[in-house]
């Protein structure tokens, strides 16, 4: 792979790669495309173009001023750089990075530029924006949601992708046509529906009812192998193992060609019999002999490709392992925090059952010192009671007895409370009358 054989470039414009923190970095979205399979796919780009070297640590949300993420998925359904018009189209509508979009987006988009090549329907973004809606699904990656109620426009283009997050490369931006355009950060609202640029015109809605109407053959996603022959992608799995077969043949018969090493003890081979049909078996070693090289070219294309998918297969259970490990690593942390946590909730019962006991306490006391200032305050006005009985000019009607009463009861103090009724009209008026009286008389006696 020829990355470094590039002019020379002013270091101050190679902008390094930064993250914009929208993937979290872990191990299940690094890169796992590597130098040689982007040898594969060189073809699909202009000849010009600088690709970046593999970083197994790089993220697809990395930006950069100098170089531009690619998903590999477009390619490997037979797209190349620069993408059909209807394609630039939606991404310039929407503002989107050509990694943000899922692969079912690039499915969707190729079907529908071959039936706008093939078909001459001339399908725009107000008829895409009909048929889907745009969703995001997970870290700002879209997605087409078919409209509720409706059918899918394009048929076997929601298949599941394994490990397509992964495969993904950097291409310098001033070696492909507008690559200074292309966006440089994650578009976080893409959408397709706006008022304001999107009109369904009568013309556009006979666009769309045309393409309603095509045969569901057509409107079925297709790759393209690389002899351009259009197969399903149900067909796929199936011209694989048709190479595999071919090349198990070029083994068996690469195998009939070895012939054992001459020895000192071994007889010369006789000659053949040449008979009637030697002419037809030489013809016929003739032709599968002539078949060879291609099968030998297509058993090490499969195996090259077999040994890349191997290696991406053992970076990706190394990878599994040390997330393992990070996670045992994390659990034992997690134990030590339990621990921690109910070390500190256990310190936190004995701090509130001892600060419970001080309240109690302090309850306590509070109560009794209110006791206390309440019978000090009652004795003083039974003293004042008691003064005024002994004087026979005092209105004693404007006692409040009913209010001292309630007020002893409120101390539970039983004995104070006996004695109010001495202090009542009949009784009181009598012993503290007598009493006065008595000592009326004695002071009388003595004046």
């Amino acid at each position: 792979m020829l990355l470094r054989n590039s002019p020379s470039k002013d270091p101050k414009k190679d902008s390094p790669l930064k993250g914009q923190g929208i993937i979290k970095d872990s191990p299940t979205e690094r890169s796992c495309f590597t130098d040689p399979q982007i040898d594969k796919i060189r073809h699909c780009f202009p000849a010009n173009t600088l690709f970046k070297s593999f970083n197994p640590t790089a993220l697809s949300d990395y930006i950069s001023e100098t170089w531009v993420a690619f998903p590999v998925t477009p390619f490997l359904i037979g797209y190349s750089y620069p993408f059909p018009q209807f394609t630039e189209s939606f991404f310039s509508l929407t503002g989107i990075c050509y990694i943000q979009a899922m692969p079912m987006i690039w499915r969707v988009l190729y079907t529908l530029e071959r039936i706008i090549e093939q078909e001459g329907i001339d399908l725009g973004m107000a008829e895409l924006a009909e048929m889907y809606d745009l969703t995001t699904f997970g870290s700002h990656q879209y997605l087409f949601k078919r409209k509720a109620g409706e059918e899918h426009p394009g048929l076997k283009v929601t298949k599941n992708d394994m490990n397509w997050k992964r495969r993904f490369f950097f291409v310098k931006r001033d070696t492909i046509p507008d690559g200074k355009d292309l966006p440089k950060k994650w578009a976080t609202h893409g959408r397709i529906e706006d008022p304001g640029r999107i009109t369904l015109t009568p013309a556009a809605k006979e666009r769309l009812l045309a393409f309603r109407k095509l045969d569901p053959e057509i409107r079925t996603f297709q790759v393209v192998t690389q002899d351009s022959q259009e197969v399903s992608s149900a067909s796929v799995t199936m011209s694989i193992c048709f190479e595999i077969r071919y090349a198990d043949l070029a083994n068996v018969k690469s195998s009939r060609k070895k012939t054992p090493a001459a020895s000192p003890t071994a007889s010369a081979p006789k000659a053949p019999i040449r008979g009637k049909g030697s002419k037809k078996r030489k013809a016929s070693e003739a032709e599968d002999l002539q078949g060879l090289p291609l099968l030998r070219q297509q058993c090490l294309d499969y195996i090259n490709e077999k040994f890349a998918e191997i290696e991406t297969y053992v970076g990706h259970v190394e990878d599994q392992d040390r997330q393992i490990a990070d996670l045992q690593q994390v659990a034992v942390l997690k134990d030590l925090k339990i621990a921690d946590l109910e070390k500190e909730l256990r310190a936190t019962k004995v701090d509130a059952a001892r600060m419970l006991i001080n309240f109690d306490y302090e309850k306590h006391e509070i109560t009794q010192d209110a006791k206390v200032s309440a019978a000090i305050a009652m004795y003083k006005i039974q003293l004042q009671m008691a003064m005024e009985a002994q004087d026979p000019t005092f209105d004693r009607s404007t006692w409040d007895v009913d209010g001292w009463k309630a007020r002893l009861a409120e101390l539970d103090d039983d004995e104070e409370a006996e004695e109010i009724p001495m202090l009542e009209g009949g009784g009181a008026g009598k012993d503290h009358g007598g009493e006065a009286s008595r000592a009326g008389g004695d002071g009388a006696a003595k004046d």
